[in-house]
């Protein structure tokens, strides 16, 4: 792969294989013209390998690059880190592209980088761990949004690379990613402590463009939607069934499963209530 391309990377399990199909599909029919995509392998089966395989998807299998690699979302830092790119797009595998987002890339050669928020307060989500970690006390964290780590896009250059080697150096010492709390949010935390350290007041975007949880049937703006691994079995096999052939526009319709109302950090805090010392080490198979 040539790395001077604009690259979209995910990463995805087998838990997630039907999901990653699903949004390499909704690239296809709904982004024309986007960008090469490359899928890193963190535990994938061989039915959903051989695929990508049919359909010429570029995969890495992400090696132990450290002891902990595959908790707590270690691996995503390793891979935008690894990504052979300058300009890339992260694009979590529970994801489905809704509309054509080349001005991501313009977004990036303005200012460098596109993040998101959660809307979530950073003195919840950022343990003290990761505050040493990243060199900052812990009243950095007051007054701070979390930046949210399932959309978001970097040019590998200058104080931006400088921040996402720093956050994969953090991330190989486990005590600094890991969650002590269930409100604890791993590499989303080391993240954002190293991009508001770097860049003090990072500008971030509109959450309801790229990073939302709701229908796509409701926001005519809306560029993706975080289904979760929620969308209804016509829509998902619609999809996949495009990985590589062409198609017209398609939006799906809103799952009426639990797991499409119930956020997964919602479920989280109930078995944390119910479950003394529950704390997620994001391993889901």
């Amino acid at each position: 792969m040539n790395s001077n391309v604009r690259l979209i990377i995910t990463a995805a399990s087998q838990s997630y294989g039907p999901s990653l199909l699903a949004l390499l599909g909704s690239i296809n029919l709904n982004w024309p013209g986007h960008p090469p995509i490359l899928v890193y392998d963190i535990g994938l089966d061989n039915r959903t390998l051989k695929i990508l395989k049919q359909h010429k998807i570029s995969i890495k299998k992400v090696p132990t690059f450290c002891t902990h690699w595959r908790k707590h979302f270690t691996w995503k830092i390793w891979c935008i880190n690894d990504a052979p790119a300058q300009d890339l797009l992260w694009i979590d595998a529970g994801i489905v592209v809704l509309r054509p987002m080349d001005e991501i890339f313009e977004t990036l050669d303005k200012q460098g980088y596109l993040i998101t928020s959660t809307d979530h307060p950073l003195v919840e989500n950022a343990s003290e761990a990761s505050c040493r970690g990243c060199n900052v006390e812990q009243d950095f964290r007051q007054g701070k949004t979390t930046l949210n780590g399932c959309f978001m896009a970097f040019k590998k250059e200058g104080i931006i690379l400088e921040i996402l080697q720093e956050a994969l150096r953090v991330a190989k010492t486990e005590e600094y990613i890991k969650s002590t709390k269930t409100t604890h949010r791993h590499d989303q935390a080391l993240i954002s402590l190293l991009m508001y350290r770097y860049l003090r007041t990072p500008k971030i975007v509109k959450k309801n463009l790229y990073s939302i949880w709701e229908s796509p049937r409701f926001k005519l703006d809306q560029k993706t939607w975080v289904h979760r691994r929620s969308l209804r079995k016509h829509d998902l096999n619609h999809f996949v069934s495009h990985i590589s052939r062409l198609g017209n526009p398609y939006l799906p319709k809103k799952s009426r499963s639990l797991r499409s109302i119930i956020p997964f950090y919602l479920v989280r805090r109930w078995l944390s209530s119910k479950h003394e010392g529950f704390i997620y080490d994001g391993v889901r198979n």
